[in-house]
């Protein structure tokens, strides 16, 4: 290998006037990166010439990457005889780019030329020595030609491109578009280095152990830098480490109290088995001042590490409000709040912390208006009547029907809303789609809104229904509701005698209803409220939706439930009861369905017979019942009446259910009770589980 000095530390000029493609440079590096690639290439000269080129690319690959470059394209290969010249076609994206070529044994001297796709010459080595370097930064990306001349001596050679933003030397700004890089030695609270914007090398053996962040406990050494944030801004600081590091920011540099942010290892980025090298990274809006920045290591961690720092203005909410993008009506409109900021709180949401961004809402006249807000992070939907001002915020919504959406629906009178698409926390951001829509506050009517056009609801024994009163008029009024409230109908046919309950399991606005045996007046609905449960006659019968007031609607949905109430009252006529220390032997098989139990599946997926006990506990005590179904899969459940009650479900009336205890076979259920009448239901699970079982009954006093 030659004792010169490598072509990194050197320049090499002839480059060509600016074309219009690109903008010719010189080989020159900048005192940084050169000095660390001849540093590189030269202790890379203890490889044997026999080793070929390869052992100095390997010292030259560590190099580029440890100051933040990437390899653009493969690496390519070849061999000349003297005086050969090869053209190789190379893949450069646009701005600058390092061009390494390397000759192996027996090379004395390659030279390199780079053209673009006209023949016109962007950057030129003519420099005397077995590497070739040119750095060339080109306006736009394509097809370029790398000339390969082996001007003195012959052998293989290599050649590589290295892409990234340009480095400069030492730790102040770069200009704009660019990135600075500097290598730091230690640091600490008497005497930070410097950090900026860019690229940043250390290591923390330079460093001394003097704190530890609440994140990640350290006995390691640390390095500490200066961060002097000039005005408010959302600043990105991210630890590339050859170990366990620790990352940590405090407006105090002694005082752990004062800490702004700790991150021990980055979210989503978990290494894998064994790998120890494991990034960190903070990502805050700070407010203008001074800070100092931690690299620690885990425990006893240390090694090289590269920071990054990265920072942008946050624009004030004014600012915010200024640049807010009009929301169109019936059109839905994409987002995200991953690049934003948290400009306005609101009043619900936790106060909506998270990232938000402004959209600005033209109502033309005094209307009803629904504004949806959809994505898959915990989102909030607040509209404000002056976007700069908290105390004008007309609505606020988490929720809707839809479990990734909020939704604020209202009456509001003309004029221009702020719209803010928000989050709960500054854990959560990401895409979202708006739709706004504006309707006729009287509404513009719809289907099912009187009896005779009344919605039909077939399968009532386990049916969930969507509606929507957002357009229906007020025709109908539930006797619990309130007045102009829009409304909806539908009719369900009950052919036996049965118990029928009716619950809202999501909506927007507020809802009550009725059951009813016609439209035509109030003294024909037989129960309303926000839920219903009635034994009713076989007949027809009409469920009405009616939003609770005149700015209470949006889009609902409900569940019906019915069952014939005459196989449940003969089971409860008579119901054998239990005695303690006593087992029953029995048989669900022909025992009919007639109950169902939280903990048999879905609802709608149960018709295994069952059968019921009466347990009657004169004194508070510890009762243990243990089923067992030796053939099937049994399920065992305390009741508080034998009747079904309440609107919940089998959940509203149960006191305990156990589905598996050690097996399938084996249900148990052991609690403190107090003194009552109870009753025992054996079912089996799901489907078709039914046979013999037996049934054991023991009872000892419980203290208080």
């Amino acid at each position: 290998m030659s004792e010169s000095p490598p072509a990194a530390a050197r320049t090499a000029s002839n480059a060509p006037p600016r074309s219009r493609r690109a903008r010719g440079r010189s080989a020159f590096l900048g005192s940084t990166l050169a000095t660390l690639l001849a540093t590189a290439l030269a202790s890379a000269c203890v490889a044997s010439p026999r080793e070929g080129p390869l052992a100095r690319y390997a010292a030259v690959h560590n190099t580029m990457s440890a100051m933040g470059l990437v390899q653009a394209g493969p690496l390519q290969r070849g061999s000349l005889a003297e005086g050969r010249e090869t053209k190789l076609v190379l893949d450069l994206p646009q701005g600058c780019t390092t061009l390494v070529t390397l000759g192996g044994a027996g090379v004395e001297n390659v030279d390199v030329e780079l053209t673009d796709s006209a023949g016109k010459s962007i950057a030129k080595d003519t420099t005397q020595d077995t590497e070739a370097v040119v750095r060339a930064c080109v306006d736009e990306a394509g097809k370029y030609n790398l000339s390969v001349k082996m001007s003195k001596g012959a052998g293989d050679f290599l050649a590589a491109a290295w892409s990234g933003q340009e480095l400069r030397k030492g730790g102040g700004a770069a200009a704009a578009g660019s990135a600075t890089a500097s290598i730091s030695g230690g640091g600490t609270c008497d005497a930070p280095s410097p950090l900026g914007p860019g690229i940043t090398l250390g290591s923390t053996a330079n460093g001394e152990s003097n704190f530890e962040g609440t994140c990640g406990t350290s006995s390691a050494k640390e390095i500490v830098y200066r961060l002097d944030v000039p005005a408010r801004q959302r600043v990105s600081i991210e630890v590339d480490p050859r170990f366990d590091a620790v990352l940590y920011l405090r407006k105090d540099c002694t005082d752990s109290g004062s800490e702004v942010a700790c991150n021990d290892d980055v979210s989503g980025r978990s290494p894998s088995h064994g790998n120890t090298m494991r990034p960190s990274k903070v990502d805050e809006v700070l407010e203008a001042g001074t800070y100092f920045v931690f690299v620690d290591g885990y425990e006893e961690a240390e090694g090289t590490f590269k920071v990054t720092v990265a920072s942008r203005d946050v624009p004030t909410l004014a600012q915010a409000c200024q640049r807010a993008l009009p929301l169109p009506v019936g059109a839905q409109v994409a987002g995200s709040t991953s690049t934003s900021f948290d400009h306005a709180r609101a009043k619900c949401g936790d106060e909506a912390k998270g990232n938000d961004v402004v959209y600005r809402l033209d109502v033309p006249q005094k209307s009803r208006v629904r504004v949806t807000e959809h994505s898959d992070f915990p989102r909030v939907i607040h509209l404000r009547k002056r976007c700069g001002e908290p105390d004008t915020e007309v609505g606020c919504s988490t929720d809707s029907v839809e479990s990734e959406d909020a939704a604020f629906t209202g009456v509001l009178e003309g004029g221009q809303y702020a719209v803010f698409a928000d989050a709960s926390s500054t854990e959560h951001s990401g895409r979202f789609t708006m739709k706004a829509e504006i309707g006729p506050e009287q509404g513009t009517g719809t289907a099912g809104e009187s009896c005779p056009d009344a919605t039909p609801i077939t399968g009532i024994q386990n049916v969930t229904v969507d509606g929507d009163t957002f357009p229906a008029r007020d025709d109908v009024t539930a006797k619990c509701g309130g007045p102009g409230g829009a409304d909806v109908v539908y009719r369900i046919d009950v052919a036996k005698r049965s118990r029928v309950r009716v619950r809202m399991v999501g909506e927007e606005g507020s809802h009550v209803f009725a059951l009813a045996r016609s439209c035509a007046e109030a003294s024909a609905q037989i129960a309303c409220g926000a839920s219903i449960e009635e034994v009713v006659q076989p007949g027809t019968y009409y469920i009405l939706v009616d939003a609770k007031d005149a700015s209470s609607f949006g889009k609902f949905r409900f569940e019906v439930r019915s069952g014939e109430v005459g196989p449940q009252e003969t089971a409860c006529r008579a119901p054998q009861e239990l005695r303690p220390n006593a087992t029953v032997t029995g048989t669900t098989l022909g025992a009919g369905d007639k109950f169902t139990i939280s903990c048999a599946g879905p609802v709608q997926g149960q018709s295994s017979p069952d059968r019921i006990y009466k347990l009657v506990v004169a004194a508070r005590s510890r009762v243990k019942l243990e089923l067992t179904t030796p053939t099937w899969d049994g399920v065992l459940a305390i009741r508080k009446s034998c009747l079904d009650q309440g609107n919940n479900g089998p959940r509203g009336n149960e006191v305990e259910c156990n589905n598996d205890s050690v097996d399938e076979h084996h249900s148990k259920i052991e609690r403190v009770m107090e003194p009552g009448t109870y009753f025992v239901h054996v079912d089996g699970h799901a489907t078709g589980n039914q046979g013999p079982f037996t049934l054991l009954y023991t009872s000892a006093a419980a203290p208080r």
